[in-house]
Protein backbone atom coordinates (compact mmCIF):
# COMPACT_ATOMS: atom_id res chain seq x y z
CA UNK A 1 0.00 0.00 0.00
CA UNK A 2 2.66 2.46 1.10
CA UNK A 3 4.48 1.87 -2.38
CA UNK A 4 1.50 2.29 -4.42
CA UNK A 5 0.83 5.72 -2.74
CA UNK A 6 4.52 6.69 -3.70
CA UNK A 7 3.87 5.53 -7.23
CA UNK A 8 0.71 7.62 -7.31
CA UNK A 9 2.28 10.61 -5.80
CA UNK A 10 5.39 10.37 -8.07
CA UNK A 11 2.83 10.07 -11.01
CA UNK A 12 1.29 12.81 -9.88
CA UNK A 13 4.08 15.04 -10.04
CA UNK A 14 5.41 13.70 -13.71
CA UNK A 15 2.40 14.33 -14.97
CA UNK A 16 2.28 18.30 -13.48
CA UNK A 17 5.85 18.62 -15.10
CA UNK A 18 4.54 17.83 -18.35
CA UNK A 19 1.73 19.53 -18.46
CA UNK A 20 4.24 22.94 -18.00
CA UNK A 21 6.25 21.91 -21.13
CA UNK A 22 4.28 24.53 -23.32
CA UNK A 23 5.06 27.12 -20.43
CA UNK A 24 8.79 26.31 -20.12
CA UNK A 25 9.37 26.32 -23.86
CA UNK A 26 7.71 29.12 -23.61
CA UNK A 27 9.50 30.88 -20.83
CA UNK A 28 13.40 29.83 -22.19
CA UNK A 29 12.00 31.25 -25.15
CA UNK A 30 11.35 34.65 -24.24
CA UNK A 31 14.73 34.28 -22.30
CA UNK A 32 16.50 34.20 -26.13
CA UNK A 33 15.07 37.63 -27.18
CA UNK A 34 13.29 37.34 -30.16
CA UNK A 35 10.04 38.49 -28.88
CA UNK A 36 7.29 39.90 -31.84
CA UNK A 37 3.47 40.86 -30.88
CA UNK A 38 0.10 40.96 -33.28
CA UNK A 39 -2.80 42.82 -32.54
CA UNK A 40 -6.09 40.92 -33.48
CA UNK A 41 -9.33 42.93 -35.10
CA UNK A 42 -11.73 41.54 -36.97
CA UNK A 43 -11.39 41.87 -40.64
CA UNK A 44 -15.45 43.60 -41.12
CA UNK A 45 -15.44 45.46 -38.10
CA UNK A 46 -16.74 44.82 -35.10
CA UNK A 47 -16.24 44.40 -30.79
CA UNK A 48 -13.90 41.03 -30.92
CA UNK A 49 -10.15 41.36 -30.16
CA UNK A 50 -7.16 39.91 -29.15
CA UNK A 51 -3.01 40.11 -28.74
CA UNK A 52 -0.71 37.05 -29.92
CA UNK A 53 2.79 36.96 -28.08
CA UNK A 54 4.90 35.06 -30.12
CA UNK A 55 8.62 34.13 -29.18
CA UNK A 56 11.23 32.21 -30.92
CA UNK A 57 14.02 29.96 -30.17
CA UNK A 58 16.76 30.07 -32.74
CA UNK A 59 18.46 26.95 -31.04
CA UNK A 60 15.56 24.76 -31.03
CA UNK A 61 13.49 25.95 -34.29
CA UNK A 62 10.80 26.82 -31.81
CA UNK A 63 7.72 29.44 -32.32
CA UNK A 64 5.68 29.45 -29.12
CA UNK A 65 2.41 31.82 -28.55
CA UNK A 66 0.57 33.37 -25.65
CA UNK A 67 -2.40 34.06 -27.52
CA UNK A 68 -5.36 36.47 -25.47
CA UNK A 69 -8.84 36.96 -26.98
CA UNK A 70 -11.86 39.26 -25.73
CA UNK A 71 -15.28 38.93 -26.78
CA UNK A 72 -15.31 35.65 -29.33
CA UNK A 73 -15.22 31.80 -29.08
CA UNK A 74 -12.13 31.01 -31.07
CA UNK A 75 -12.50 27.88 -33.64
CA UNK A 76 -8.81 27.76 -35.68
CA UNK A 77 -6.25 29.39 -35.81
CA UNK A 78 -2.43 29.82 -37.23
CA UNK A 79 0.65 32.39 -37.99
CA UNK A 80 0.62 32.88 -41.45
CA UNK A 81 3.35 33.15 -43.78
CA UNK A 82 4.38 35.84 -46.62
CA UNK A 83 2.71 32.97 -49.05
CA UNK A 84 -0.47 32.18 -47.16
CA UNK A 85 0.55 29.22 -45.54
CA UNK A 86 0.38 28.33 -41.89
CA UNK A 87 4.12 27.55 -40.39
CA UNK A 88 2.46 27.19 -37.20
CA UNK A 89 -0.77 25.90 -35.25
CA UNK A 90 -2.49 28.22 -32.64
CA UNK A 91 -4.21 25.97 -29.77
CA UNK A 92 -8.13 26.88 -29.11
CA UNK A 93 -8.26 27.78 -25.41
CA UNK A 94 -9.59 25.25 -23.36
CA UNK A 95 -11.35 27.32 -20.86
CA UNK A 96 -11.24 31.19 -20.56
CA UNK A 97 -10.20 33.07 -23.59
CA UNK A 98 -6.42 32.22 -23.19
CA UNK A 99 -4.14 29.93 -24.83
CA UNK A 100 -0.30 28.78 -24.74
CA UNK A 101 1.31 26.81 -27.45
CA UNK A 102 4.72 25.97 -28.75
CA UNK A 103 5.57 24.82 -32.52
CA UNK A 104 8.14 23.22 -34.28
CA UNK A 105 9.08 25.48 -37.17
CA UNK A 106 11.94 25.47 -40.19
CA UNK A 107 15.04 27.10 -39.36
CA UNK A 108 14.09 29.39 -42.69
CA UNK A 109 10.99 30.31 -41.32
CA UNK A 110 12.59 31.22 -38.40
CA UNK A 111 15.06 33.24 -39.88
CA UNK A 112 12.28 34.81 -42.14
CA UNK A 113 10.63 36.47 -39.16
CA UNK A 114 13.21 37.62 -37.91
CA UNK A 115 14.38 39.09 -41.31
CA UNK A 116 10.96 40.56 -42.01
CA UNK A 117 8.23 39.79 -39.22
CA UNK A 118 5.95 42.29 -41.02
CA UNK A 119 5.17 39.44 -44.30
CA UNK A 120 3.61 37.69 -41.00
CA UNK A 121 0.39 37.40 -39.98
CA UNK A 122 -1.68 35.85 -37.21
CA UNK A 123 -5.04 34.23 -37.81
CA UNK A 124 -7.63 33.22 -35.99
CA UNK A 125 -11.10 32.14 -36.97
CA UNK A 126 -14.00 32.49 -34.58
CA UNK A 127 -17.62 31.82 -34.68
CA UNK A 128 -18.92 35.25 -35.17
CA UNK A 129 -15.57 36.40 -37.76
CA UNK A 130 -11.89 36.32 -38.55
CA UNK A 131 -9.40 38.21 -36.27
CA UNK A 132 -6.08 39.15 -38.21
CA UNK A 133 -2.65 41.07 -37.07
CA UNK A 134 0.59 41.57 -38.44
CA UNK A 135 3.82 40.55 -36.50
CA UNK A 136 6.00 42.89 -35.16
CA UNK A 137 8.80 43.31 -32.94
CA UNK A 138 8.36 43.82 -29.71
CA UNK A 139 10.75 46.04 -27.61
Amino acid sequence: MRNKAALVLASAGILALLGGCETVAEEANEAVGFEYIAILAPSGGGAAAGKAEISLNDATNTLCTDLELSGVTMTVGHVVGPGGDAIATLDVPKAGNDSADCDQITDAQLDSIKANPGAFKVHVGTTTGDLFGTLVKEG
